[in-house]
Order: C-alpha cells, then structure tokens, then sequence
C-alpha cells in the first residue's frame, strides 16, 4: 500500500545517497532533491561542483572511519536518518579462473562490505526513533549470475542474503529494506578487470564487455528509471522486499525461476553471443 507524503513531509525526511556523484547516485539525489527531501550525497573525493542542489559528505565505504565519519557528521547536522540508498560500488570483469584472491576480496569489500557498513553505522539511530528505511542498490547479477562476473555476482547475492535476512529480522518494527534489481543502465560506469588474463577465453570476454559497455551507454535504460523507483518505494508505508526494474531483468529474472538448469543455461549463452563462433578468414 502505498501513502504519498506532502510536500512539507518530504521537506523533514533526511536522506542519505551514496556513490551520488554521477550515475545512478546522482540521478536518485537529484530527483530526491526536486520532491523537497533533504538529500545527503556522498563521494570519495566531493568536488563543489559533485552536488549543485544538495550537500555531498566525504565517504570511502571501505573504511570503518570514513563510514562513522560520515554518519555522525550528517547526524550532527540533521539529528536524523531516514533513508539510506546505498549505491556506492563498482563491476569487476573476469572469467573466474582470471580472478585473483585479492581482486574477489576487492570487489566483495566495496559492493557487499561497503554496504554493510554503512547499515550497520545507520541502524541504531533508526532504531533510536524506531522508523527508517534501507535501499540497497542490487542488480540483475543479485538474482542470476553470468559467465565472467562472478565476483561482482558473488557480492550482489551476498548483499540480497543480508538484506533479506535484516528484513526478516526487523519484522515488528517501522524499520524497512528493500533492494533494487536493475537490468543494464546508461551510467557510463567503469569496469575493473583482471590482471591476469587467458588468452582462451578472450573472445568470449571481449564480446560481454562489448555487451555490457553497450548497456551502460547508448543502449542502458534511463538511471532516472531506478531514481523514480527509489522515490516511489520511500513514500511507500509497506514497500516490497525487491523491485525488479527493466524489461529485459525482469524475463531474465522470470526465465531463471521457470526453466530448467539446461534450457537456462542455452538461454543466457544465446543472449549474451557467447556460443557464436567467431569468424574465420
């Protein structure tokens, strides 16, 4: 059910974007922004220019310090959190025999530690007043993973495992979480990749990375697409655990549940042109 809040509602209720200076951050601030709620960004490194209509706040998601700073500079300010939209993250690209130990745990401790960071630092003033809501930034990759991310997929489920289980577990209370499953979106966003690469599976690498260079540019949907969800689901008093957004998540998500493992598998090889054969002179 949803309850649309007033103008001078939105004007009180503080909300706290991370990763806002471009992409999907930035639209969702400044679409929060326009309503009249009082948005936080945050950046690693927050220029002037990062937010024209809204305050950006220094924050490394990888660090405790950074993460308790940030939380207690913007309680200082507004005594007040009543939304967190963690988005603050990155997509590293590699076949899993290409992923080092290091670059897993790199990319685990930003999408999914990062997130639980900051979670953990904003639960107990939510708490304190009893209401508050978690919007995690998940991704198709949360709900199916495909060849070569399996470390960024690895920490979108981690971070649907944790989100699920905070849910259950504030049952009872005015305390919310729901996390956001979007297809591919026009951020522009850059892609780390392995240092050590098999020249076996470079084909098959070059064409996803084509894929997805094309998903997050000219072919993406709009990021004011996953902004317009993110304020929907705040004025929403019973928001949904997850909101798939984009057509092309959502018939993935759909085939993933109904086919079996075999057709699946055909499916998503088909869809991402990774059982083309590549031409021969």
């Amino acid at each position: 059910m949803e309850s649309r809040s007033t103008p001078e509602a939105r004007n009180s209720r503080v909300v706290l974007v991370t990763g806002a200076s471009s992409g999907l951050g930035r639209a969702t601030a400044a679409l929060l922004a326009r309503r009249g709620y009082r948005v936080y960004g945050t950046s690693r490194q927050p220029t002037p220019r990062a937010g024209t209509e809204w305050p950006m706040l220094p924050l490394e998601v990888c660090s405790d310090a950074s993460v308790e700073a940030c939380v207690r500079e913007l309680l200082a300010r507004e005594g007040r959190i009543d939304a967190l939209v963690n988005n603050a993250g990155h997509a590293f690209i590699g076949a899993v025999e290409e992923t080092s130990l290091q670059e897993a745990r790199a990319q685990l401790e930003t999408n999914f530690f990062g997130a639980l960071r900051m979670m953990l630092a904003v639960l107990p003033p939510m708490r304190e007043r009893g209401v508050g809501h978690i919007i995690n930034v998940s991704s198709l990759s949360g709900a199916v993973a495909v060849p070569f991310l399996g470390a960024y997929a690895a920490s979108k489920h981690a971070l649907e495992a944790m989100s699920e289980s905070l849910a259950h577990e504030l049952r009872g209370t005015a305390l919310r979480v729901t996390l956001l499953q979007p297809d591919g979106m026009r951020t522009g966003i850059g892609f780390h990749h392995p240092r050590t690469e098999r020249p076996d599976l470079a084909v098959k690498r070059r064409r996803l990375v084509s894929l997805l260079e094309r998903a997050t540019r000219e072919e993406g949907n709009d990021p004011d697409l996953l902004a317009h969800e993110v304020a929907r689901v705040i004025e929403d008093s019973a928001p949904p655990l997850r909101i798939i957004i984009g057509e092309g998540a959502k018939r993935l998500i759909e085939a993933r549940r109904t086919l079996p493992e075999v057709e699946f598998g055909k499916l998503l090889a088909s869809a991402l042109h990774l059982d083309t054969e590549p031409a021969t002179a």
